[in-house]
């Protein structure tokens, strides 16, 4: 299965001014579980809000574990040991002043990145630098995938897609990276969406359920017509919950390994 994709370049959330609401964004994963709560961020505000210590924030799967999450520092609450299983439905539970809010999801199974390569493509008349990831998928029903890049530990791109050819064992990401001129120029303004020699990247590719795809879908939509993302939790609090299996591969990039 072949995949056509573009990019936003940020999963920085701004949600939009409304009623004061809390937003928790939650994950269980095959590396351990995270939890992190915070107020609404206002998209005219640049400073983001600080986290927040709540009542009670309890990870549940439908195999009868159970573990309340320990708060850290600035909103977080994290687990090593709660370790992801596919197939399992996990539920996280977090009461704020008396009030809970739930949300469930489903671990897919594990994929894997398989191999990574680069290459310009010609788009339009502009020669554009791709990424190439071909990643392993055994599941026979619909797949979704959340990618993301990080170069230098920051992150640069983003995007959510789908793969409806349930019949193939294998799916390939085209991510467009870079337009070459923005590069050869090398203007200051474009230093965001240019990837330069020595750059360390990390591609990381998830495996998650469509209500974690929906919410990301929409979140990224959000950015375009100034709403907020769909409602994932049971209860008026912005944010989502998601199980998902993680892959990753890192490299140096070199302009000497892209293929013409």
């Amino acid at each position: 299965m072949y995949l056509l994709c573009s990019c936003t370049e940020e999963i920085q959330l701004d949600y939009r001014p409304i009623d004061p609401l809390y937003v928790i964004e939650g994950h269980v994963s095959n590396e351990g579980s995270e939890v992190v709560i915070t107020g609404t961020r206002d998209i005219d505000d640049p400073v983001l809000k600080t986290g927040v210590e709540v009542q009670s924030v309890v990870l549940s799967s439908d195999n009868g574990i159970k573990e309340t999450l320990t708060y850290r520092e600035d909103g977080t609450y994290r687990s090593l040991s709660f370790i992801g299983i596919p197939g399992q439905t996990y539920t996280l539970t977090v009461i704020i002043d008396g009030e809970s809010f739930t949300s469930s999801s489903t671990m897919p199974g594990i994929t894997e990145i398989v191999s990574t390569r680069m290459r310009w493509e010609e788009m339009m008349g502009n020669d554009m630098l791709h990424l190439i990831v071909d990643v392993s998928d055994k599941a026979d029903d619909i797949n979704y995938y959340y990618y993301r890049i990080l170069r230098n530990g920051k992150l640069f791109k983003w995007n959510v897609m789908r793969d409806l050819d349930s019949s193939s064992n294998s799916v390939q990401f085209d991510i467009s990276c870079m337009n070459r001129d923005k590069a050869e120029k090398n203007d200051p303004e474009d230093y965001d969406s240019i990837l330069f020699e020595g750059d360390d990247i990390t591609i990381e590719v998830r495996a998650i359920d469509m209500k974690a795809y929906d919410y990301l879908f929409s979140a990224k939509l959000s950015g375009q017509n100034h709403s907020n993302p769909v409602y994932d939790f049971d209860g008026e609090v912005l944010g989502y919950f998601s199980a998902y299996s993680s892959t990753s591969k890192s490299f140096v990039f070199h302009y000497s390994d892209i293929e013409d």
